[in-house]
Parts: C-alpha cells; sequence; structure tokens
C-alpha cells in the first residue's frame, strides 16, 4: 500500500475540505509499484481508496464514507471497428490495388474524453509492425465516436497461395482509461491468386458419330481463399486437333453440379451432323470472382468424331418399314423411309443409286425411289417371290451398299402395304391384324373392298420355334416352347379367288432369362438304408438354356447337416442318413443373373422295410391240436423276391406268458414246430410266426407283425352205439369213469395254479411283461374250459414243462430256446 502514502511516507494523502471550495491533489506513482495478479493487469490492480473523514485521520478515526475506482465515474476508449476493405469490391485483392483501412474509436465511459491520446494503423510483416498512419483522439461525448480512414497502396506486398496480410489499429496515450483489452484490433485481407485448371474428364466414351453428344466434366484450383467452384467460371473450347482453330459453337451447356468439394462443371458437347469428322483437342482455363484467368490447359485429342453409315434395311433392324409392293411393268414411286436409315445425314441429303436395270431414279425432294420391274418370277408351284435390288447410298463422306428387297406382283392382284417388325418375349404369343395392310383393285386399277380377299399362311421359315395360324384376316403366331428365341418370317398370301400376292411377315421371338433346370427323372424319390451311402452324378442333369452350363452354381440342402453334400466341380451329390425317416434334399441351381430354380428329391430312409400277412405272406399248417408238432408251410405271394429267408417261429403260453419254445427255419418250409415239452402243445400255447429276408432291392425286409396261431383241443370221435343192453351195462361204468376223471382233472388244475403261483412269487412279477406274447386269452379258450361236460370228459394233456420267464432284454445274446429252457434259471439267479 506504499503508493498510498505521502511524500514523506509517514501517513496517507490528505487535504482538508472547506464549505463551497474545490479541492484538488495529484500526485505520481510509478506504475511497478504494485504487478499483476489474479487475472488484472498492473494498471488494473492499481486501486485508489478515498475516504471522507470527520478530522485528520492520525487523530480522528471516524470514516464519514470511502470510494474506490469502481465507485467513480467509469474512463474507457476502446477500438469498437477495425476492417480492411478492396476499394473496388473485390473480397480479396492483388498487387496495386488500394485498400481502405478503417478503424472507428468509442468512448464507452460515463463522462465525456478530452484527455487525449493516439490512433495508430500498421501493417504486420512477420513480428514487425510498420506504420502505416494514424490521428490524435478529439473530444468524445459519452457514446462518442471517432473514425479514421487511410488509403493502403498494396504494390509492395507479395502475394502468395491461400495467403493473407494482417492489419492492426492501436490506441495510445489515453489517460484513466481503465479497459486497456480494447484498445487494439487485428484484420485480414486476403491475397487473391490467379486458380489453376485441371484436365477434363470425359464422363462416357470418348468416340461418338456426328450428331451425337459427348460431357466433359472440368474442376479447377482457387489457389487462395477468396475463390470455390462456385465463384469460379471455366471456359472450354474444342479445335480439329493439330490445328488450334478454337470454337466454343458445339458446346450445347456447361453446368455446375454437387457442391462443395464435389463441385464440378459438366460441359456437353453437341457434334453437328455436318461436321469435320477426325480427332479434337479440347483446352479449358478458368475466371475467378476478382477477374483473374488461369492458363490455358490444353487436352489433345480429348474425343474423336465419326462418320455414321447410311444404312439398306432389312429384317434384322427394328427401323426397317417392311417389304415394298410394286406391280410389274409399272413405274412405282417407293418411299425409302424405313428401307434407308443414316443417323446424322436426313435422307434428303442423301444419294441413292443403283445398277439394276430395276432401278429407275432418286427424288431427293419426296424421299421417293422410282422402280420398274420387267417381270414377276414365279416359284414351282407357280407363286411370285421377292425380287431384290442391289442399292448403294452416299452420304457425303461415307458409301454403304446393301440389297432391297421387292414384293412385285401382278397388276389388279392384292397389294400389301409394308408391315413392322413384331416382336414378343419367349413362351408368349403376337396377333396382328392385316386388313389395315391390305388393298385391292381391280382389272382396271380401281379400289375395291378387302372385306372380299381371303388370307392364307403360306411359309413359316422357322417351325421349330413358332406356330402361326390365320383367322380372318388375323394373324396369330404364338411360341412352341418357353426358351427358344430367333426370327421366323412368316409368308402370307391374300387372294380375291383370281389373284393373289404374297408378303413376308417379320416376328421377333426376345429372349428372357430363364432360370436354370435339373432333370431329376428317375432319381426324384428312392429309397435308402441306414448308412448307406448313395452318389448321384447331377453335372449332366443340370442346363441353362440362356447361358452356359458351366456357370450354373449349384447347392444341395438338407434338414440333416452334413447328410447331403454337393460338390460342384465333379457335379456329384453324395447323401447318407443314421436315423430311418422321409428326408427331402433341396437342389437349388442360380445363375449369374440371380434368377434361381429349387428341385426336391425325396428320400425314405429305411431300416427293414415292412412285410405284410396275408398280402405277402400266407401261412398254412396240418394241425395245431393239442399234444401235436405240428408242420407249417409259409406261401410268398406278394410282389418281393426274397433270399436269405428266416422264418422265426415261436411257441408260447398264455396262462404263464412265458415264451418256452422257438425255433428257425431257412426257407419257407414245410417246417415241424416242436415244442421244448417233447409233449406237442399245450392248453393255452400259441405259436408265432416271423419272416425276414433280403428282397430283390437288396433291402431287408420283415413281417411288421408276428402272426399268432392258438392251439386247439383235439376233436373228439363219436363211436357209433351197440345194442341197448350193452349201453345199459357200460352206462353205469361210463359215469363212474367220468366222474373220476373229472376228480382227477381237477386236482391237476388246482396243482398247476399252486405251482404257477410260487414260481411267479419267486421271480417277480416283473418277468410276466418280458414277453407279451399273450396278453390276452382268447375268449373261446376260457368259454370252453368253463362249460361243456364233454370237454372235462376229453383227455386232459400233460401240462407245460416250468420254463423260468425271459429277462425284459429278451433272450441274451447267441442264446436258444433250448439253451433258455435248461440254464435259464441259472442266468436269472447270477444276475440277482
Amino acid at each position: 500500500m506504499d503508493w498510498l502514502l505521502n511524500s514523506n511516507d509517514n501517513g496517507f494523502e490528505e487535504l482538508t475540505l472547506a464549505p463551497n471550495n474545490v479541492a484538488e491533489r495529484t500526485w505520481t506513482v510509478p506504475l511497478n509499484t504494485v504487478r499483476a495478479a489474479g487475472g488484472n493487469t498492473q494498471f488494473e490492480n492499481f486501486w485508489p481508496v478515498l475516504a471522507l473523514m470527520d478530522g485528520p485521520h492520525a487523530s480522528y478515526n471516524t470514516f464519514l464514507s470511502a470510494v474506490d475506482l469502481d465507485m467513480i465515474p467509469l474512463i474507457d476508449v476502446g477500438v469498437s471497428d477495425f476492417r480492411v476493405d478492396n476499394q473496388n469490391g473485390n473480397l480479396g485483392f492483388v498487387p496495386g490495388d488500394i485498400m481502405d483501412v478503417s478503424v472507428e474509436v468509442t468512448n464507452y465511459g460515463v463522462d465525456p474524453y478530452n484527455d487525449g491520446g493516439e490512433i495508430t494503423i500498421y501493417e504486420l510483416e512477420g513480428l514487425n509492425e510498420n506504420y502505416i498512419g494514424g490521428a490524435s483522439i478529439t473530444n468524445l461525448a459519452a457514446a462518442g465516436t471517432q473514425t479514421l480512414t487511410i488509403g493502403f497502396d498494396t504494390s509492395d506486398i507479395t502475394p502468395y497461395a491461400s495467403g493473407s496480410t494482417t492489419f492492426r489499429a492501436r490506441i495510445t496515450g489515453l489517460t484513466g482509461d481503465r479497459v486497456s483489452s480494447n484498445n487494439y484490433a487485428d484484420d485480414n485481407a486476403l491475397h487473391d491468386m490467379p486458380p489453376v485448371a485441371n484436365q477434363p474428364t470425359a464422363i462416357a466414351s470418348t468416340s461418338i458419330e456426328r450428331g451425337g453428344t459427348i460431357q466433359f466434366e472440368s474442376t479447377a484450383l482457387s489457389n487462395d481463399m477468396v475463390d470455390d467452384m462456385s465463384t469460379m467460371t471455366p471456359t472450354l473450347h474444342y479445335a480439329k486437333a493439330g490445328t488450334e482453330m478454337w470454337d466454343n459453337a458445339w458446346i450445347i451447356s456447361a453446368d455446375m453440379i454437387g457442391s462443395g468439394g464435389n463441385a464440378r462443371y459438366v460441359h456437353t458437347i453437341g457434334a453437328p451432323l455436318n461436321a469435320e469428322v477426325g480427332n479434337y483437342d479440347l483446352r479449358v482455363k478458368w475466371t475467378d470472382s476478382g477477374g483473374q484467368t488461369s492458363d490455358w490447359l490444353i487436352f489433345g485429342e480429348a474425343f474423336e468424331l465419326r462418320n455414321g453409315l447410311p444404312l439398306v434395311l432389312d429384317s434384322g433392324y427394328s427401323q426397317y418399314a417392311g417389304m415394298p409392293t410394286v406391280k410389274v411393268e409399272t413405274q412405282e414411286r417407293v418411299s425409302v423411309i424405313g428401307l434407308v436409315y443414316d443417323a446424322e445425314t436426313p435422307l434428303s441429303m442423301l444419294s441413292v443409286d443403283s445398277n439394276s436395270p430395276e432401278f429407275v431414279e432418286w427424288d431427293s425432294s419426296t424421299l421417293e425411289i422410282v422402280v420398274e420391274f420387267d417381270e414377276v418370277i414365279w416359284d414351282v408351284q407357280g407363286n411370285p417371290i421377292p425380287q431384290g435390288m442391289f442399292v448403294s447410298v452416299d452420304d457425303g463422306d461415307d458409301v454403304n451398299s446393301g440389297m432391297m428387297m421387292f414384293n412385285v406382283v401382278e397388276n389388279g392382284a392384292p397389294r400389301w402395304a409394308p408391315i413392322p417388325t413384331q416382336s414378343f418375349d419367349e413362351g408368349g404369343s403376337a396377333s396382328i391384324g392385316l386388313t389395315e395392310y391390305l388393298s385391292d383393285t381391280d382389272d382396271n386399277g380401281y379400289p375395291v373392298p378387302v372385306s372380299g380377299l381371303t388370307l392364307e399362311l403360306l411359309a413359316n421359315s422357322n417351325t421349330a420355334l413358332v406356330d402361326a395360324s390365320i383367322s380372318g384376316h388375323t394373324l396369330s403366331v404364338s411360341s412352341l416352347d418357353d426358351d427358344s428365341t430367333g426370327i421366323s418370317e412368316i409368308t402370307v398370301r391374300a387372294s380375291d379367288d383370281v389373284k393373289f400376292s404374297d408378303t413376308i411377315i417379320t416376328f421377333h421371338v426376345l429372349n428372357v432369362n430363364d432360370a436354370p433346370r435339373i432333370d431329376l427323372t428317375g432319381i426324384e424319390e428312392f429309397t435308402v438304408k441306414i448308412g448307406e451311402r448313395i452318389t448321384l452324378e447331377l453335372l449332366d442333369r443340370m442346363t441353362d438354356i440362356d447361358d452356359p452350363d458351366e456357370e450354373i452354381w449349384a447347392t444341395a440342402m438338407t434338414f440333416v447337416p452334413g447328410a447331403a453334400q454337393f460338390n460342384p466341380i465333379t457335379g456329384i451329390l453324395t447323401m447318407a442318413w443314421e436315423e430311418s425317416g422321409d428326408e427331402v434334399v433341396t437342389i437349388t441351381l442360380e445363375d449369374r443373373h440371380g434368377d434361381a430354380s429349387a428341385s426336391i428329391i425325396t428320400v425314405h430312409v429305411v431300416d427293414d422295410l415292412p412285410l405284410y400277412w396275408e398280402t405277402d405272406f400266407v401261412a398254412s399248417f396240418d394241425t395245431v391240436e393239442y399234444g401235436t408238432n405240428p408242420t407249417f408251410t409259409i406261401q410268398n405271394v406278394g410282389p418281393y423276391v426274397l433270399t436269405d429267408i428266416r422264418v422265426g417261429w415261436t411257441v408260447c403260453n398264455s396262462i404263464t406268458g412265458v415264451c418256452h419254445s422257438s425255433g428257425v427255419s431257412h426257407n419257407y418250409g414245410p417246417f415241424i414246430v416242436n415244442p421244448a415239452s417233447g409233449a406237442g402243445l399245450g392248453v393255452g400255447d400259441y405259436i408265432t410266426l416271423i419272416v425276414e429276408g433280403v428282397d430283390q432291392n437288396d433291402f431287408d425286409r420283415v413281417t411288421e407283425e408276428q402272426l399268432r396261431i392258438y392251439a386247439i383241443e383235439p376233436q373228439e370221435i363219436i363211436d357209433e352205439p351197440g345194442n341197448d343192453d350193452t349201453e345199459t351195462d357200460s352206462g353205469g361204468m361210463s359215469a363212474m369213469m367220468s366222474a373220476g376223471l373229472i376228480g382227477i382233472g381237477l386236482l391237476l388244475a388246482i396243482a398247476l395254479v399252486l405251482s404257477l403261483a410260487l414260481v411267479l412269487r419267486r421271480q417277480g412279477l416283473a418277468s410276466e411283461s418280458a414277453i407279451d406274447y399273450a396278453s390276452a386269452v382268447r375268449e373261446e379258450d376260457y368259454d370252453d374250459s368253463e362249460t361243456g361236460e364233454s370237454d372235462l370228459m376229453g383227455e386232459v394233456p400233460p401240462p407245460p414243462p416250468m420254463t423260468p420267464p425271459l429277462p425284459p432284454e429278451g433272450l441274451p445274446p447267441g442264446w436258444t430256446m433250448e439253451q433258455w429252457h435248461y440254464y435259464g434259471a441259472e442266468y436269472l439267479r447270477r444276475r440277482q
């Protein structure tokens, strides 16, 4: 706070106030007494405080009021505007331009400012400030302004690409100015450089015919920060190569397209029909907004201009008007419109000539040639045939020749007008009414109605492509298939019953791309065994009517990953499945145009194919009575021829639920079924049969169901009775024997039931479900056992042997029923 002290440094500066008198005190303190800190400059930190006290500060300490610089009126004079403008109005400048350098100073303070100061203007060159002018600050009222403008000659400035020159305005010598940050300002003047042209680029082919157009894209570098593509304009000229005879008359348009860095000019050049053929040079220059231009950039042999040959049309051209008809021995005028064509030369400017005797003259004013044919040429059937005349066409630059065909007819015969070439897509059809193309005259040449004419189809030049028919005056043509394309010429005859004339109508069958196809004949559905690997050669089955077969891309897909694999190089499809079922393999063919077709192969994957009793096999036997060993014969009545035949039989009991005997026959029989008991079939026994084999297609086949045959009781033979006495005498004995047999049968049945109950208790009820061959006992067996004394009187067969029940999984691998009969109990005991 030293800078607030008096000159003796022993107290604050003070002055005594007297009523109605103004007191002033001025003192000077070096600015370096304070330092810059807190974001403030030294001057901003030079902050005096004034206090009003009721006496000297050394003896009185009562302050009446105090004030600092924020509480006194603000003094601030600053630069409010500074700009550098080219007197010619351009955004940039070139050396020699006069720049107006203008600065505006404003009093931002509360009170008027009249304490002086200087306005100075500089040109910055590197770090140096070159003084170019200035003025003193006049008295400024509050918010008052002062403007200073200096003209600056830029002749000594050397411009450079994308460069600029900086100017600075500064205020100095202010008194009491509180804000120094607005005491100077800078502005840039941009260097305006000439643009640099880039070589034009052709958008399409650089070779065109006369009458055609060609486009070139042009761009340039502005070389400064003043211009861009939107402020520069190109000038394009062309000239015959090497002549430098520049012109721009052929330039149809010059349009800017795109924006920003993608902006460019597109020049369209249209060559007139009478232009000179050959190579042409281009040159281009650019002009920027300041009027500066680039150097000419020459692009040698930028494009070629060709002459378009005149053509003599025939049915192969879409512009062909059809074959004209002329009368024999008559000078006929025939329009060449649709018979002669030149893309760049009007027909009236062509020269048509011929060495043929039939040619009379060429009339360019009417675009007609005059011809006269001496005779009608007839074919072997007596029909007139078209006649040709070799014609040369000259457009002034080139001569082209061709054959012009005429339909020469007799006078008074029906006449045909030229019929345009017709077309339709492959697989389609087209119809055309011919009435409007017909005319007829009588023998004197007077017109007669064409409704009396009849039309006849004489010839179809391509019968393998289309079929043609005529109904009335309507000709209908249709494709024979969906793939063939080409040209067919249909010859039609018009007749008035006396005279006739023929014409040829050309039909184009246009190509429409078809997806490739595959012929799956013979392999669209087949059956394979599980695990069997099948290979199919598909390459020769794939065709593409429109493109080479080698370009077909084929893929195979199935629901089981990896089950079907197609090798596109060998064309072999390999398939194999590990589970049975119906599988679908989708073959997809695609051509290079993206058109595709899909075909399906259905594969039936099987383990064993089924056989059926009654439809495939019929079993016959001699007897199945209790106590017998029946003989069976199997008859193959189905369509399959089997090898490796195996006929398996088992004998099971529906009462015990146990299969106690089994065997195999390797032919259809006859074979004998021998129960293991040695006593033949027993009560409740039934026989099951199953047939296995390999059919003629090498598939394993087996009957889906077992044939079940139940054993039956022997048929009782009743002897004829003797005399009455014998019957009377034996009646008592028979009754006693019957009663005894019944008792013995009941005892045996009870013993059998008790034995079975003990066996089932020991081995568990679960064994009953091991083989469920007898889930139900036939009702007739139970009925027979419950009723009829005659059955009880019959001979009771011996009970079946006690065979161990089979385990749930069936016989152990490699075992036979005979082995199980003897060793099954021990096998079950060891498993426990």
